[in-house]
């Protein structure tokens, strides 16, 4: 894999990515305690990879067990997931160490064991079980795959070991705010150098206050991150047999006066909605394929993507950072209902998992914008309880971003007081008003133009406003002369419209078009309105064929239309 960071440089890391022998079970009932005796682990399965997409078992809700052998050196450990779903139990010599029911999302465990050779065991259940997986539904518009869809790591640690650091812009001439988080044997002060980029080493001494120590420091030579100049750092914190190295960039992101600032500077976010998924992977891309999704975003012209609807891959966002991608990153989550929202086990799982990520992804500087609980029961008097929490818990957690939520509820929403952004999914003359009208276009700037005059009659002009869903269905290679709904011509002709209004509107901050790629949906009758049992809305298909509509986008937000080319 390649190596990410946070990197450990002194730290011995197992690479646990590869071949791990497999067993699936479909009879297994409590994956939590196991019959030992009865699984064969006769099958070998890759990791990442999902095991729902491979015959004999695609298709099929059960627990896949995966195994494999480690040798450890010392007694304290680290085990770091970067992302698996549903639902797992981890196991170290068939002893559990803990269960991770937070689909997607990058979660470690922590525990001791002696030096030596260790088996190591992931059971993963994909079947849709609220009160084991409250974070997933059976519902949601996209497929939940079973496996292990991103890497693996075993660390051994140190007595005191650095377990992250942030880092915050405090001005744009270069200074910043250094945070690191310690665990283990925590000394009341720790005496450490500091190396930002190539510059010499900084002795400082720090007083480590509630497992954390903080300082602050100037760059000799500071470089702003934007999406014109993507300027990355790093710095490295040393102290003994223990070190950290971070990647960030300079730069700000504000809320102000109905604009989105970047380096005190108003964006226009031009940008699609992407789910990481592929008919044969998943959710876990190779590598060559998210490198590939990154070339069509840039083809597009793309400034923005939204990472819908769960916690991006590390190395997704690693490129956002080096190609100049702003993203908006955000929690699981897809039309929950008030009893959801309600739900105790649901509320702990979207907390639980907010924490994981503003932790995994602080330092890119690509993520400029907080979501959580997309199309959400936002309207419900009971629900808004969750909306207070969470907000308030993302800007406790990262007061560095605006927030914001994906709301299809129009003026019946009861939140939007609480974000710093306005985000409405809207589908006008798709999901038509006019059942019987023949190619309904003429209804999305009345649509997008009725909320924006209603938000501001309510106070809201102060705040930013995303159009963070608007697209059409277009089968790949379905041409048709009518250019009628779910061809490749209505599409085409439906973005054409919405492009023409985004960009032309002072009041709209941005807009991510719904969506990159084709994906895999609902399993079950829910399809009915999903033809293959996809979301065709992609402007490329699940295979990343371009359609026509991806052509028409491209000039747009290109500036070739508006330049009369």
């Amino acid at each position: 894999m390649e190596s990410l960071f946070p990197q450990f440089p002194l730290r011995r890391i197992h690479q646990l990515d590869g071949i791990w022998e497999f067993c699936f079970s479909a009879a297994c009932t409590d994956p939590e305690n196991p019959d030992w005796n009865a699984l064969a682990f006769d099958d070998r399965m890759a990791v990442p990879g999902v095991f729902d997409t491979l015959p004999p078992d695609a298709g099929r809700r059960g627990t896949g067990f995966y195994r494999t052998k480690v040798v450890t050196s010392s007694d304290r450990l680290r085990l770091k997931l970067n992302g698996l779903g549903l639902w797992a139990a981890v196991f170290l010599d068939r002893k559990l160490i803990g269960v991770d029911d937070l689909p997607y999302t990058g979660v470690s465990f922590d525990f001791t064991s002696a030096a030596g050779e260790h088996e190591l065991v992931i059971a993963v259940d994909n079947r849709l079980d609220f009160q084991r997986t409250p974070l997933f539904s059976q519902w949601y518009d996209y497929y939940g795959h079973g496996g292990i869809y991103r890497s693996v790591e075993l660390h051994e640690l140190a007595a005191c070991s650095f377990d992250r650091m942030e880092v915050r812009t405090l001005s744009l001439d270069g200074r910043v705010g250094v945070k690191l988080f310690l665990s283990g044997t925590v000394p009341e002060t720790l005496e450490f150098t500091c190396t930002f980029d190539n510059e010499a080493p900084r002795a400082i001494t720090a007083a480590v206050t509630e497992g954390a120590l903080e300082f602050e420091a100037r760059l000799a030579n500071p470089a702003l991150w934007s999406p014109e100049s993507p300027q990355l750092h790093t710095v490295r914190l040393e102290a003994g047999n223990e070190a950290i190295v971070e990647r960030f960039g300079l730069r700000t992101i504000r809320a102000e006066k109905g604009r989105l600032l970047l380096n005190d500077a108003p964006l226009k976010l031009l940008g699609v909605c992407r789910h990481e998924t592929h008919p044969q992977f998943g959710p876990a891309l190779p590598l060559q394929l998210l490198r590939e999704d990154v070339a069509f975003l840039r083809e597009l012209h793309c400034n923005f993507v939204r990472g819908s609807h769960y916690q991006q891959d590390p190395r997704f966002l690693d490129l956002c950072d080096r190609f100049g991608i702003l993203v908006w990153e955000e929690g699981i989550g897809w039309g929950d209902t008030e009893a959801h929202l309600t739900d105790p086990g649901f509320q702990s799982g979207q907390l639980r998992q907010q924490k994981w990520i503003v932790s995994n992804s602080f330092n890119h500087p690509s993520v400029i914008l907080r979501g959580f609980l997309n199309e959400g029961d936002s309207e419900s008097v009971p629900g808004r309880a969750l909306y207070e929490t969470l907000a308030a818990e993302l800007r406790r957690l990262d007061p560095t971003r605006p927030i914001t939520y994906a709301s299809n509820h129009y003026e019946r929403d009861i939140n939007f007081d609480l974000v710093d952004v306005i985000s409405l999914n809207a589908y006008p003359g798709w999901y038509a008003e006019d059942r019987e009208a023949v190619r309904p276009l003429g209804e999305i700037a009345p649509a997008l133009d009725r909320f924006i005059a209603w938000m501001d009659q309510q106070g809201f002009g102060d705040k930013p406003f995303i159009v963070s869903e608007i697209g059409a269905g277009g089968i790949y290679g379905w041409r048709d002369r009518f250019r009628a709904h779910w061809s490749e011509e209505y599409q085409a002709d439906y973005l054409d419209e919405v492009c023409r209004y985004i960009l032309s509107h002072d009041r709209v901050t941005g807009v991510a078009l719904w969506q990159y790629c084709d994906g895999r949906t609902y399993s079950s009758a829910y399809a009915l309105g999903r033809p293959r049992a996809f979301n065709n809305k992609g402007l490329v298909d699940e295979y990343r064929r371009p359609k026509l509509a991806f052509e028409t986008v491209r000039r747009h937000f290109s500036g070739e239309i508006a330049q009369g080319r």
